[in-house]
């Protein structure tokens, strides 16, 4: 509750100017739903959820190739880099554990089972907008959209045949190249896209990034009919020198993935009232980890690590859309869901070699409903799901939304729901020194957020939004089971996190757009389950580790000419809990708040064989601040790209 008694006095100072500004004004038009929050396209509802909508456009503009460096300007979001570029990125959507968000491209989920994901290798190259929508949603994506939902839209091409280029580099060996186009094949909007991202890394060896990309997709669309494949394939590698504690010292190691994904979702319009739409989709990825000898003489302990796996998702969804009126519609779906993975593994020691194997798979069965409906001032969501797992069991989450126009302009907004993240195979399935829970359960929120935002008809937005969250049935793993033969993991351990975030921007004045996002987050461990002593991670009464207190950034925009344009981006991260793993047991540490400053360039160049090319260039941490996301690991100082654009 104390998180809403601050939202009350932050709102109670703005919601009378808001009132007041708006007397006398034209009517505003409010933003509408976001196709992602549910799942419904064309249906221009006032929503009842948070959400975010970036123009990869404009990120492309201001030099931003990775989707993790583009969601530091979204309010409730946290995030922190491992080390160099292309190293491990974690993301707490407020507060929220970092596997407590899916994350989709065209609707393909990208979370391995479990909802794990690492950010820093998703580019953006190929990427039309994101949608970042915050709350529970495991009524529409079942597990793991937990703390929030990001979806990613490739591009769909035109009927205007275009290509493209990209060429670049910069200090610690960054280089980039890119090669795409669209047109029309057959009457189909076809697009096609490769892409390459490399760097040197900022550690003094074996810190080289390198990942390389092809994206295709086909487009059907018919008066009442509509069909889009796409397809993705990703292959990249991350060398890393350091260990677990960050200390340098690896000559070797090296984490490789490859990926495809594969959707297909189409929808046919019955009547002006009723339609149907089917979602297939494919994510399988390979992962691998090398990890040998560092030379002749590594030959003591255990000295040398290799793994390799499969992880497969696949998905049916069919859903029906039966328009009662313009503004209302009543969907009903179901889905159907096989995961699979399987790995192998062999640790080289001194005392021999030590070969394992893991192999499991788990179908999951959906229904769901969702309503959603706007009548004069008053607009609604209410939605039901019930899940039936073949680890698990059943399992259902609720959610429902309600927005209240008070003048044109001001909304006030009110929503809560549950969310689930199913346990991930290891924790489920796993055998030998570590033994798998097939009895667990899976982690559950509940979660309330109240919020009241104005949009005003010069372009003037600001919003404000209270939150919190609920969090139980944490899985811990404990080395020391309770009896032998016993599991390693248990449903044992809560928290809570809450906060306020707020949200703004200005009218363009002079050329120049200014937008500002600000987090408060309040999380707080209530049951440390089996995490205790001095090294523990889990503290009862302390923060969760890594979600910074406070958050802001500014961006400003400033447009050169007719088509270039100048940014500026200011973030600023709190001081954040962590744990300095570099001694035994880990030390509680508190890591320094910092400020950093991106500056970035995209200027128009004479034209050039009917070209129009463009130059990009691109400062991070301009200032070269010196900071630390994660205990014992270095993070980049400044760095700089330029690059070359055409497209004709």
């Amino acid at each position: 509750m104390a998180v809403f008694r601050r939202f009350a006095v932050i709102s109670g100072g703005v919601l009378p100017q808001l009132l007041l500004a708006q007397s006398g004004r034209a009517p505003v038009v409010l933003p509408p739903e976001v196709v992602t929050a549910t799942r419904v396209p064309g249906m221009r509802v006032s929503p009842t959820t948070t959400s975010t909508t970036l123009d990869a456009a404009a990120l492309r503009a201001e030099g931003i190739t990775h989707l993790a460096d583009a969601l530091r300007r979204v309010p409730g979001l946290a995030l922190a880099r491992a080390s160099s570029v292309g190293s491990q990125v974690a993301l707490f959507m407020r507060g929220g554990q970092s596997n407590y968000v899916r994350v989709l491209i065209d609707g393909v989920p990208l979370n391995e089972p479990g909802g794990v994901l690492d950010l820093g290798r998703i580019t953006l190259d190929d990427i039309e907008r994101i949608e970042v929508v915050r709350g529970p949603a495991s009524v529409l994506y079942g597990s793991e959209a937990v703390s929030g939902v990001i979806q990613l839209f490739t591009r769909r091409g035109g009927a205007a045949t275009k290509t493209r280029a990209e060429i670049g580099g910069g200090n610690i060996g960054t280089q980039r190249l890119s090669l795409g186009g669209e047109g029309t094949i057959a009457g189909l909007r076809a697009t096609l896209q490769g892409d390459h991202h490399g760097s040197t890394g900022i550690l003094p060896f074996n810190n080289a990034y390198r990942n390389t990309g092809v994206v295709s997709g086909l487009t059907y669309v018919g008066a009442r009919s509509d069909l889009r494949l796409t397809g993705r394939y990703n292959s990249s590698v991350y060398q890393y020198p350091t260990g677990s504690s960050g200390a340098i010292e690896d000559r070797n190691a090296e984490r490789v993935e490859h990926r495809l994904l594969v959707g297909l979702e189409g929808g046919r319009r019955w009547s002006d009232r009723f339609e149907t739409r089917l979602q297939l989709s494919s994510a399988e990825g390979h992962p691998r980890t090398n990890d040998g000898p560092d030379d002749a003489a590594d030959t003591l302990g255990f000295f040398g690590y290799f793994t390799r796996g499969t992880v497969t998702r696949r998905l049916a969804d069919l859903r029906a859309i039966y328009r009662l009126r313009p503004t209302h519609t009543l969907t009903i779906g179901g889905e159907f869901a096989r995961e699979t993975e399987r790995s192998q593994s062999i640790s080289l020691s001194e005392y021999g070699e030590y070969p394992g194997a893991f192999r499991a798979a788990r179908e999951n069965r959906a229904l769901f409903a969702q309503g959603l409906g706007e009548r004069g001032r008053f607009a609604y969501s209410l939605g039901v799901r019930g899940d039936e797992n073949s680890a698990f069991g059943t399992f259902r989450t609720v959610r429902a939304g309600t927005s209240w126009r008070l003048t044109d302009g001001v909304r006030l907004r009110a929503s809560a729901g549950s969310a689930f993240k199913a346990p991930s195979f290891f924790e489920n399935f796993a055998e030998g020194f570590t033994a798998g829970n097939p009895a667990l359960r899976p982690e559950r929120t509940t979660s309330g957020e109240i919020g009241i935002e104005w949009a005003g008809a010069t372009g003037l937005f600001a919003r404000a939004t209270g939150f919190t969250q609920r969090f139980r049935d944490l899985i811990q793993y404990t080395g020391r089971p309770p009896q032998e033969g016993a599991p390693n993991y248990y449903n044992i351990a809560a928290a809570n996190a809450g906060g306020v975030e707020l949200e703004g921007a200005l009218p363009e004045i002079a050329r120049t757009r200014v937008a500002v996002a600000y987090t408060w987050t309040d999380t707080k461990v209530t049951d440390a389950g089996f995490d205790v002593g001095a090294g523990a991670n889990f503290v009862a009464g302390q923060p969760l580790i890594r979600r910074p207190e406070h958050l802001a950034a500014v961006t400003l925009t400033h447009r050169v000419g007719a088509r270039g344009s100048l940014a500026a981006v200011v973030t600023h991260t709190g001081t954040r809990a962590d744990r300095d793993f570099s001694g035994w047991p880990a030390a509680a540490v508190a890591l320094p708040a910092f400020t950093t400053l991106d500056l970035s360039a995209d200027l128009p160049l004479p034209m050039f064989a009917g070209s129009d090319p463009r130059l990009t260039v691109r400062v991070d941490n301009a200032t070269d601040v010196r900071y630390t996301q994660i205990q014992g690991f270095a993070s980049p100082g400044r760095t700089w790209y330029l690059g070359l654009k055409l497209e004709r």
